[in-house]
């Protein structure tokens, strides 16, 4: 198993920190497995895949988690580092129509722009 990059954690921790600040629960999955993060509010969990710059998204992991979700009835989001410093992006994942992606996305704005 590859060691991540302490650059690959720092990323990890502030996008947890990011979404404890507004208001989720968020859980770190041992060993990333089957998902990096999972951040819970108002009863609703979103499943968060988090890569970094340089890191390839292997087609089947991604079928995997999109198998799981399906069978769960939940949501995940992919959310990947810039190269440039500081940002972010929030990419591919499974949306069944509960608009995680759309209000995930604003919190991780809001708090972005205001750094």
């Amino acid at each position: 198993m590859k060691k991540r990059s302490k650059r690959e954690q720092r990323f990890e921790y502030r996008i947890r920190d990011i979404l404890k600040s507004k208001g989720f629960l968020v859980i770190n999955c041992a060993r990333s497995k089957p998902f990096d993060l999972v951040a819970i509010r108002n009863m609703l969990p979103i499943l968060i895949e988090l890569k970094g710059a340089k890191t390839r998204y292997p087609e089947e992991q991604k079928q995997k988690q999109i198998e799981l979700c399906k069978a769960t009835g939940n949501e995940f989001v992919v959310i990947k580092q810039s190269k440039k410093k500081g940002k972010i992006r929030i990419e591919e994942g499974l949306d069944l129509g509960y608009g995680t992606r759309e209000r995930l996305k604003q919190d991780l704005s809001e708090y972005l722009e205001s750094k």
